[in-house]
């Protein structure tokens, strides 16, 4: 059903694109010869339909990763723009010179008049045509970047609504509250000191939860350090059986998804067993400069309670839609890892 609803966007988005071929083709006809039909009518509506194939796929591999954030966005949009329309302007002519020479072989004219008729005749109505066709081109291909930035707009914030409930129901629900308030009340009576740090812990993970949850990044600083709070709450019930290693091999000044860590430390808490001879070890580190890698090693519980895969995939789309790139997911034999990309600041 999924690969049906692909190819009908596919071919509906050629469709578009043939649509917009005609028109052009139009235009030009009206204004180059006066009427919609002519000897090169569909040479110039063929010609057209490919290069605005081209320009689209062009702009989508030119601007595709430029986010409007950051002092540089301007200036990288800018030289984008550039490269892309002098691109562009390069396969035009090289397009066009083809064309011309095809056809010029054809009428059996002597090669001598090659460059005196592609000067004095066809550079005039080339250049009319890329003039034409750059504006209404540009019209064309801005629309289609509008309406997919609207989409994307539209999907990010569904995501970021799914990401607020899945947060708040992991976070705050009433099985960690419980659990939270019952090794609480364990503790007042056996280390008042003890218990006075753990309510302070509890008190920074809700706060850092609801200072981020609209935040579509976070220093990993901080981020790091909500982590270190939530684990330290874990090993009050779960000591000795479960370890987390920080490794401190890359910036700590880099950005992040907010709860994106920690979502993958709980994970691995929830999913696996636990025990003084076999704990749970976690370990947290950079791999190059743009990636942060959470993995443990793998004793998997038999039955799994509550699990429904939501969070990864949520953090997969968040991480598509915010970072551009994808989560990295590795299974062995005797260990889990995921890789999340973080972005460097330059």
């Amino acid at each position: 059903m999924s690969t049906l609803v692909l190819n009908k966007k596919i071919l509906l988005h050629h469709l578009k694109i043939a649509v917009g071929a005609v028109l052009i083709t139009i235009v030009f006809s009206l204004i180059l010869f006066r009427k919609v039909f002519h000897n090169e009518t569909l040479s110039t509506l063929l010609l057209t339909f490919v290069q605005l194939e081209m320009f689209l796929y062009l702009g989508h591999r030119f601007f595709r990763n430029v986010k409007p954030e950051g002092s540089g966005f301007i200036k990288k949009t800018i030289i984008r723009f550039l490269l892309f329309y002098l691109t562009v302007l390069l396969i035009a002519f090289t397009l066009f010179i083809g064309l011309y020479t095809f056809y010029f072989t054809q009428s059996g004219k002597s090669f001598s008049e090659f460059i005196p008729s592609l000067m004095h005749l066809e550079m005039k109505t080339f250049l009319v045509s890329i003039m034409i066709g750059f504006g209404l081109g540009a019209l064309f291909f801005f629309y289609t970047q509008w309406t997919d930035a609207v989409k994307d707009m539209q999907k990010l914030r569904e995501e970021k609504l799914i990401f607020q409930y899945e947060t708040l129901k992991s976070q705050v629900n009433p099985h960690f509250l419980f659990n939270s308030l019952n090794a609480l009340t364990s503790l007042v009576h056996k280390d008042p000191d003890l218990s006075e740090r753990f309510i302070q812990k509890l008190s920074l993970i809700y706060r850092y939860v609801l200072e981020n949850q609209e935040k579509d990044k976070v220093n990993l600083s901080d981020e790091l350090n909500f982590v270190r709070n939530f684990f330290e709450l874990q090993q009050v019930r779960d000591e000795g059986k479960i370890k987390l290693n920080i490794e401190k091999n890359g910036s700590e000044l880099a950005k992040i998804i907010p709860v994106s860590i920690q979502m993958l430390v709980e994970n691995a808490l929830k999913h696996n067993l636990a025990s003084r001879n076999a704990p749970l070890e976690i370990t947290i580190h950079f791999e190059g400069i743009d990636k942060m890698v959470v993995r443990h090693n793998l004793q998997e519980k038999e039955q799994l309670s509550g699990g429904t895969g939501i969070g990864l995939k949520n953090l997969n789309e968040r991480c598509k839609l915010i970072m551009g790139r994808e989560l990295e997911v590795q299974k062995t034999a005797d260990e889990f890892i995921v890789k999340i990309p973080v972005q460097i600041n330059t």
